[in-house]
């Protein structure tokens, strides 16, 4: 039977989607066959020789001077790269591979000409090993920009591709001009040419009315009223003039960066929702969306636009960075909480940043290269995770959105902070008048009488909002002379808890999660009741022990109303220790005041007192919105980001060296910094790059995008694909000359749009003729306007 790779991979996800065991995909088949060859494999064996052996040495004696993270790398030595000891120090070459007695690194570790490690000489099994490894070629996986098997691609040979070489302004071809009444622009030349040389002519001309549909449907993305195209069709302008006219007042419709928005957000995959299962809504995804908008409508240079959305928080622009979370990504609430899914959770976040990143302003698929080096090409392992490690202190979610409406918000907090102070203590005066214990804590402790117990048991009447939850459970033993007190629940040493009932939702909050010994909520789900109202804890210690206090840890909710019971030793009776019948409510207490009896108060006096914490509470709410301010969904940062790895395989589990913040090697300058250690500085740098004059791709990409919805395929057909295994330009000459026109126009979109609409290749006609069919049929050559469905 034959199975396609297609049908194996949709095999293989409905297989995990019906919860059934895990079905390997075939690339990892593959690899795995080419792992059960290792054995049999030279290069294999000296790859895992080195990894073992040889890199840990590296890094516990050399990377302190001779690394990308060293401070000042000493006698201009890296060796935390292959390409860095190949290219060698200020002495000369440090590796010969095959000869280590003519390798300055063997004599220096042998402390013959130099002594390195200057901390004390190796022993001399460290130094056996670093021999062996030269003398056996030195077989370093790590990236090398000769070295074919690291990339699977000859680094030298793909930066012959086009797509890597720097776009050089051609020469305008001399072509007749076509007896059309219209200007020939420099498109029309470029276009003319490529059709000579396939024994074609261009069409004529569309009529007026084909023509503002067609240009107002591209620019604004609707039909034109009917007085607009009679107005048009009725000019007694030459047909230029007419038709320039309707192109700028289109360009100047704010009903233009609505439509040309809509295919950017598409292009960076941005939704209001979060994707996957749950796909809840991002309820302050917008303002990106304006943002964007705004931006084209007022015809943001593009290199301004790419700065704004890696660094917009440098210049006041937070709503841009909606840009690099525009991706898909998992809620918290579905991760689980071992290390290693959040390890993993965090690579997929990061690795869609990569995705947005490099798909949309590149026009490569750099995140192919997560796992294992690019298959076509130059693109390292190394080369993704010194990406990610651009975007190292990126995070998720809300942040604030400065700008007029905040600086308005600012000036409302001292107002609401002072009425607030006024209410807090009207609050503490009742609470004093009646005589009233403070509120509950998110982590509460009840001490009373040591007493003799075998079991203890919580029983929840209310909690202040839905149904009752708990983290974690302690019951602690009395200190004793020179026995310190414990916390004796623990399931570890024990304790057998129970309970009326658990919430079954995404994951099991059972109660045996209430004495597990952890509270973190990275870590843990907590115990949740499966429904609100009344409910109970228990938990039967393994032997009787003097106890003094028990501690909670709220959990989705927090208790309200309780009473704490211990079970006496000795005579088996149910004793009341703790209760919160005297307890000042919390400000989250959702409770109506005739669900709630407080010793000493009538019901009159609840009331009250309800009437007052429900206005606390809102006005605590109303503090919190005009201090947090306007917000918006887009990346924060940190200032000091998290080490990145490069992972073995891409598993986040298997580290294995550190990976500095760079730009791809094959896109790299030869000024680009060693080590960019400022997290927003690596931001700077990676836009600073993409917006040079001479990117070998920025301008290229953008200006094929803009191509692709004027013609419907771009001059490149596969937009977010300009490497190997994307499709060739049809017409790259004129590719290179738009690029370069459009940096020299400063980056102006709507500049480059009225050059293609005003073309005569954008003005021709749709009908088909039968020679050019045979030809060219699906007009790639543009002798016609490409028919396009309507969206």
């Amino acid at each position: 039977m034959i199975v396609t790779y297609r049908y194996a991979l949709i095999l293989a996800r409905t297989i995990v989607v019906l919860g059934m065991a895990p079905v390997v995909s075939p690339m990892a088949l593959t690899a795995s066959a080419e792992d059960a060859t290792s054995e049999q494999n030279p290069r294999r064996r000296a790859e895992a020789f080195f990894s073992e052996s040889v890199l840990p040495i590296f890094q516990q004696h050399c990377y302190e001077c001779h690394s990308h993270a060293a401070g000042e790398v000493k006698g201009g030595l890296l060796l935390d790269s292959r390409s860095g000891w190949a290219q060698g120090g200020d002495s000369g070459s440090a590796i010969v591979p095959g000869k280590s007695d003519e390798s300055l690194l063997i004599r220096a570790v042998r402390y013959e000409d130099l002594e390195m490690p200057p901390t004390g000489k190796l022993s001399a099994e460290l130094i056996d090993r670093l021999q062996r490894w030269v003398n056996e070629g030195a077989i370093d996986p790590r990236e090398s920009e000769p070295d074919v098997a690291e990339i699977g691609v000859d680094f030298q040979a793909a930066r012959q591709h086009w797509a890597f070489q720097p776009p050089v302004r051609p020469e305008i071809p001399h072509v007749d001009q076509a007896p059309f009444n219209v200007p020939f622009n420099v498109i029309d030349a470029f276009v003319q040419k490529k059709l000579e040389q396939h024994s074609l002519e261009p069409s004529p001309l569309a009529n007026r009315r084909t023509l503002i549909r067609r240009v107002t449907l591209d620019l604004i993305g609707l039909p034109p009223a009917p007085e607009e195209v009679r107005n048009f069709v009725e000019d007694q302008a030459v047909i230029d003039v007419a038709y320039t006219r309707v192109v700028d007042r289109l360009l100047k419709s704010p009903r233009y960066g609505e439509r040309w928005a809509q295919h950017w957000l598409d292009v960076i995959r941005w939704a209001e929702t979060v994707g996957f299962e749950t796909n809840a809504e991002r309820a302050n995804a917008w303002p990106y969306r304006d943002w964007v908008i705004d931006s084209l409508n007022n015809d943001k240079p593009y290199d301004r636009f790419i700065f704004e959305q890696l660094a917009g928080d440098t210049v006041g622009q937070d709503a841009a960075l909606g840009f690099l979370v525009a991706g898909p990504a998992n809620l918290s609430s579905q991760v689980g909480r071992d290390e290693a899914a959040m390890r993993q959770s965090r690579q997929d976040e990061l690795d869609e940043v990569i995705r947005t990143v490099s798909q949309s302003l590149f026009g490569l698929t750099i995140g192919c290269a997560r796992c294992h080096s690019h298959k076509f090409d130059p693109i390292s392992q190394r080369d993704y995770y010194a990406m990610q490690a651009i975007f190292a202190g990126l995070s998720y979610g809300d942040r604030r959105l400065r700008g007029d409406q905040n600086d308005r918000w600012v000036t409302q907090v001292p107002i609401v902070q002072r009425e607030l102070a006024v209410l807090n203590s009207e609050l503490q005066a009742r609470r004093e008048q009646h005589n009233l214990r403070p509120p509950l804590q998110e982590i509460q402790t009840e001490t009373f009488s040591p007493v003799r117990a075998d079991s203890v048991r919580m029983e929840i009447a209310a909690a202040d909002d839905e149904n009752a939850s708990l983290y974690e459970f302690e019951v602690w033993s009395s200190a004793k002379d020179q026995r310190p007190a414990r916390n004796v629940a623990l399931a570890s040493t024990g304790g057998i808890p129970s309970g009326s009932s658990f919430l079954l939702t995404n994951q099991s909050r059972h109660f045996d999660n209430l004495i597990d010994g952890t509270v973190d909520d990275r870590q843990a789900f907590p115990w949740e009741a499966d429904k609100p109202g009344p409910a109970w804890i228990q938990i039967d210690l393994p032997a009787p022990e003097t106890i003094d206090r028990v501690r909670w840890h709220a959990g989705m909710s927090t208790p309200a109303d309780y009473e704490i019971k211990v079970r006496h030793a000795g005579s088996g009776e149910w004793l009341p220790v703790a209760h919160t019948r005297d307890r000042l409510p919390r400000v989250s207490d959702m409770r109506t005041a005739s669900d709630v009896q407080l010793d000493g108060m009538s019901g009159e006096q609840v009331e009250s007192l309800f009437t007052l914490i429900t206005k606390i509470r809102k006005t605590q709410k109303e503090l919190e919105r005009w201090s947090s301010g306007p917000q918006v969904y887009a990346a924060s940062f940190s200032e000091i980001p998290d080490k990145t790895w490069l992972l073995s395989r891409g598993d986040p589990m298997q580290p294995s060296e550190e990976a500095a913040p760079e730009i791809p090697a094959i896109l790299k300058e030869k000024d680009s910094p060693k080590k960019i250690d400022h997290e927003v500085d690596r931001r700077l740098e990676l836009a600073r790059h993409l917006t040079r004059p001479g990117h070998p791709l920025t301008a290229r990409v953008m200006v094929n995008r803009i191509w692709q919805h004027h013609f419907g395929n771009g001059i490149v057909e596969t937009p977010s694909d300009f490497g190997k295994m994307g499709a060739k330009p049809s017409h790259p000459q004129l590719l290179d000359w738009l690029a370069t026109e459009f940096v020299a126009r400063g980056w102006s979109m709507k500049a480059l749009h009225r050059l293609i609409v005003t073309s005569q290749t954008y003005q021709q006609s749709s009908f088909p003729r039968d020679h050019a069919l045979e030809i060219d049929a699906e007009s790639r050559l543009l002798w016609r306007s490409p028919p396009r469905r309507l969206d």
